[in-house]
């Protein structure tokens, strides 16, 4: 099994669906008007990706299913008239992009990776072709309206972000192991749930019955 070991963690969920508080407390993080120009996604990719040590040397895998849900129902929504307002969000840069900009950073390597069957598996597998000095593997979306109806996005707001390296140090907080799935795709619902185990720093085994495993424990 491959294995990654955690050094920092940071996870940003809101009690309610889109709740108007935690909105409110996310775009009081951004000086003057930079928060009219970035998504919500983008200030909670921001949120967590501050408490992480991100410098020129380090690597970024960035794992979502469906990005930016909200601009996109903006832009929709706006027809038969479409918004040139609301296009020029819709093709905005997406949120990790929209971290680095605001903080002038530039890295070494970002992937992003997009999609739902298996993606946090295959963001593992990504993290270990890494060649930063450091590795951050964040992930993150945005509830939508009547595309969540549609199930075509996310059920909740949330993001989250590691630190990770291939070896034990003194600094380990945890450890993730897995195993990729070989003969069929995971359960998208896997991603909810590491999540949940992230927050409340709890253990967590998925094991899928068609082949593969992850699990992830905690040192402190």
């Amino acid at each position: 099994m491959s294995e990654l070991y955690i050094q920092r963690k940071a996870v940003w969920t809101e009690p309610t669906l889109n709740d108007a508080e935690a909105l409110a407390t996310l775009q009081a993080e951004f000086p003057g008007r930079s928060a009219r120009r970035m998504t919500r996604l983008g200030m909670q990719l921001s949120h967590v990706l501050r408490q992480m040590e991100i410098d020129e040397a380090s690597s970024l895998v960035y794992a979502t299913s469906y990005s930016e849900t909200c601009t996109i129902e903006k832009f929709l929504d706006s027809f038969p008239f479409p918004s040139p307002q609301a296009f020029q969000t819709s093709i905005h840069p997406g949120g990790v992009e929209q971290f680095l900009i605001q903080n002038k950073q530039s890295i070494t390597e970002f992937f992003p990776l997009a999609g739902e069957d298996d993606l946090l598996i295959r963001s593992l597998d990504t993290v270990l072709l890494c060649s930063g000095q450091n590795v951050i593997l964040c992930g993150g979306e945005e509830l939508g309206t009547w595309l969540a109806a549609s199930g075509v996005s996310a059920k909740a707001n949330y993001a989250w972000a590691l630190e990770l390296q291939q070896q034990p140090s003194d600094g380990s907080i945890g450890r993730i192991s897995w195993q990729g799935l070989s003969t069929a795709v995971g359960d998208p619902a896997i991603i909810t749930n590491f999540i949940e185990a992230l927050q409340s720093q709890s253990a967590f085994h998925y094991h899928a019955p068609e082949g593969g495993q992850l699990e992830l424990s905690w040192s402190v």
